[in-house]
């Protein structure tokens, strides 16, 4: 065989071999790695938050009752007012005088009723003068000691004189009934005329005025010049589900109950010259609860509560938005997972749970609070369960996984892995 020949031979043979193999495997795809953590009960304090309105316990219009020119406002739109504070004068000419036609035709009625007790006090002497003349001469008519005239004539001197004395007495009830009009009207006059004065009711805030210095007001019945605010303390109305009232009530009454209103989101100047921004601290004000309404909504199961709390800084304002928070006591051996660790499908959540053999199953919880970041379970998970906390994005039911350890929580160190555990590449 020549060498051409021998050159032939082994390439075939090659070749045979090349198609006699299999053809080559694409590479395993690279494990999943995840990072889990083991539950174990704690303590913790159970804390529900709630979307609240800010209201305002008292809201007060006040109105111009007098019908006149608006003279003045002794305190500006926006004010903090007390209680007896001038807030605003209406012009009271028209109504000194008639408060001073009053008390004139009182001095009148007065001195009417003197003259009348006086012409009575005269009445009365004639009266008596004339009955003791006719009590003398009523026997001596019959026996001829005074003629039939004289006696005519004394019995119609009593008769004037009863007549008179009754006439004074009517012209004394006369003029004490004057004076009582008088009287009236003067008080009449005197109420007008303190309406004029328009003053605060109460503590609070005066708003924006809706008539001004040289305006006609009160020419329709009342006017509303404005409106006073208390702004401290106010009121955080809210709606919890009817099934958390057992709880808030029975925290309540152990004394247990804390609640506290938030206002999220707020924007400051944090230190001087700082531009404005959100704030790291959001006004907050401790609370109690106040009321808790009589009955539960039909279609929403759902029923008003309110918390009042003090705002003496006046960062809060009625009308405004804000979050209540209700502490319901504490927790005792919760079970508690990260946040982070759960997701949510439909209206259900969720999170992965590493079993024996390495794969991993999705477990519905039922969520009872959340808490610093965490979620305080109520049913779905027991003590000793391993849940994967970090690497939750690839996972599928039934996906064999490798476990990295327990993850970093903050303010503590990376746990190592468990001993009887394989290490990637071993």
């Amino acid at each position: 065989m020549n060498h051409r020949t021998h050159a032939g031979s082994l390439v075939l043979v090659l070749l045979g071999a090349v198609s006699c193999g299999q053809a080559p495997q694409p590479p395993a795809p690279p494990p999943i790695t995840v990072r889990t953590k083991v539950i174990e009960p704690m303590d913790v304090p159970v804390e529900v938050t709630f979307p609240a309105t800010i209201d305002s316990p008292r809201t007060v219009e006040v109105s111009a009752r007098a019908a006149g020119w608006l003279q003045a406002q002794p305190v500006a739109d926006g004010a903090l007012v007390k209680p007896g504070d001038v807030l605003y004068q209406v012009d009271p000419s028209q109504y000194r005088i008639q408060l001073d036609a009053a008390n004139a035709r009182v001095k009148q009625a007065i001195a009417q009723e003197q003259a009348a007790r006086a012409q009575a006090e005269g009445a009365q002497a004639a009266l008596v003068l004339a009955q003791s003349t006719f009590e003398r001469n009523k026997g001596l008519v019959d026996s001829g000691a005074i003629s039939k005239e004289r006696w005519d004539q004394i019995t119609a001197d009593l008769a004037r004189a009863k007549a008179t004395a009754d006439q004074a007495a009517a012209d004394i009830a006369l003029a004490q009934a004057n004076e009582a009009s008088a009287r009236a009207d003067a008080e009449n006059a005197q109420l007008k005329l303190s309406w004029c004065t328009v003053s605060s009711p109460l503590d609070g805030q005066l708003g924006a005025s809706k008539a001004y210095v040289g305006s006609l007001v009160g020419e329709a019945g009342s006017q509303v010049l404005n409106t006073i605010v208390q702004i401290d303390p106010l009121w955080a109305g809210f709606k919890p589900s009817a099934r958390l009232l057992p709880a808030i009530v029975g925290a309540r009454d152990q004394g247990t109950l804390t609640a506290h209103v938030e206002l999220p989101g707020a924007i400051t100047t944090a230190h001087p010259g700082m531009p404005i921004g959100m704030t790291d601290g959001a006004p907050r004000a401790e609370g109690k609860l106040v009321f808790l309404d009589n009955q539960v909504g039909q279609t929403t199961d759902t029923l008003l509560l309110r918390v009042e709390f003090p705002n003496a800084s006046g960062h809060f304002r009625p009308g405004g938005y804000a979050q209540v928070t209700l502490g319901l006591g504490m927790q005792k051996s919760a079970i508690v997972v990260p946040q982070s660790a759960t997701f949510a499908r439909q209206t259900e959540l969720l999170v992965w749970v590493l079993k024996g053999d390495g794969t991993v199953q999705s477990v519905t919880i039922e969520p009872l609070a959340a808490w610093n970041n965490e979620v305080i379970v109520q049913s779905g998970l027991a003590a000793g369960d391993r849940i994967v906390v970090e690497g939750l994005a690839k996972l599928r039911p039934g996906v064999k996984v490798v476990d990295l350890g327990a993850s970093a929580q903050p303010g503590s160190g990376a746990a190592e892995p468990p001993a009887s555990e394989a290490k990637p590449g071993s």
